[in-house]
């Protein structure tokens, strides 16, 4: 119910969530058509799937309490990739389709879970306390995040692995917003809502050049037929983080956290990872700017 509110206070409602899986399923098609791209998204899909999976709490619940545990969670990994696989059974690498279904049965084998500790207890030495966002988020996310991005650096010369990576670590990034700090944390500064806006902004347009550049400057240089994607890519990441931070104000209320929020910012991050749908998250960028100043003054302007 809370994520159809959530929806419905865009005035878009489930027509985004219908129209971006569809640009994802046509897209993924797109990319089945060519090697070694085929291959790509097959690995990315299967990763995924393991990364899930890494993260999983209920693991131990469901080898107890369900009676084909193994079959259980491999039909929910089917299921989560075979609107995107599938696409692969009309083009000539069909063959990518059952490949990794037959991947997906080693993945309800892995038991181990990756505990979110905290990390880094310096980490604020290199990062603002006033990005606590970041720092909280980096903490948590650090068993995830450097690996990741020691991945997408080490295979900076590949087409389009690297930027995949890349875009996962944007919507892990991204999910750094969906926390709401206490009120008194929200007005250190005496800062209006236009300005606090703006200094997430710039801080996190900052943080993630200096992250992303030298992936995509050696991608460029080994690919160069494909400049003006990486030219692209990373105003496709701000504005998915911007509309993260936006979203996040716009429903803001202290000490809040706000699962509706999650899936909408979920549901944007897809259109966010394809050049050709760069205006769906900026235009909902745009759009909740407005909102996420208006709610702020009732917190910012007592």
């Amino acid at each position: 119910m809370q994520v159809r509110r959530e929806l419905n206070s865009t005035g878009l409602g489930a027509v985004i969530a219908i129209a971006l899986l569809s640009f994802l399923i046509y897209a993924t098609y797109t990319v089945f058509l060519k090697l070694p791209d085929a291959y790509y998204l097959t690995v990315f899909l299967f990763l995924a799937c393991v990364t899930i999976q890494s993260y999983r709490n209920d693991k131990q619940f469901v080898y107890i309490h369900i009676r084909k545990p193994h079959f259980e969670m491999y039909s929910e990994y089917l299921l989560l990739t075979i609107p995107f696989s599938s696409t692969s059974l009309f083009t000539c690498n069909w063959f990518y389709f059952p490949a990794l279904a037959a991947a997906l049965l080693l993945v309800p084998y892995l038991k181990f879970t990756i505990k979110q500790k905290t990390y880094f207890k310096t980490i604020s030495s290199f990062i603002r306390a006033t990005d606590f966002e970041w720092i909280s988020g980096f903490r948590r996310s650090f068993g995830i995040l450097i690996p990741l991005y020691l991945m997408a650096l080490g295979l900076s010369w590949f087409r389009i692995l690297p930027l995949l990576i890349l875009w996962f670590i944007t919507v892990t990034i991204a999910s750094f917003f969906t926390e709401c700090e206490p009120l008194h944390i929200l007005r250190e500064g005496n800062l209006t809502s236009a300005k606090l806006l703006k200094h997430k902004l710039f801080r996190m347009i900052k943080y993630i050049i200096i992250m992303y550049i030298p992936v995509l400057v050696i991608n460029t240089i080994f690919n160069p037929e494909y400049w003006l994607l990486n030219l692209l890519f990373i105003p496709l990441q701000v504005s998915l983080v911007s509309y993260a931070v936006f979203l996040k104000y716009s429903t803001y209320e202290p000490n809040k956290n706000s699962v509706g929020n999650s899936v909408l910012l979920y549901m944007v991050s897809l259109g966010s990872i394809i050049p050709y749908f760069l205006p769906i998250p900026l235009m909902m960028a745009v759009f909740t700017y407005g909102k996420a100043k208006k709610n702020l003054n009732n917190y910012l302007n007592d």
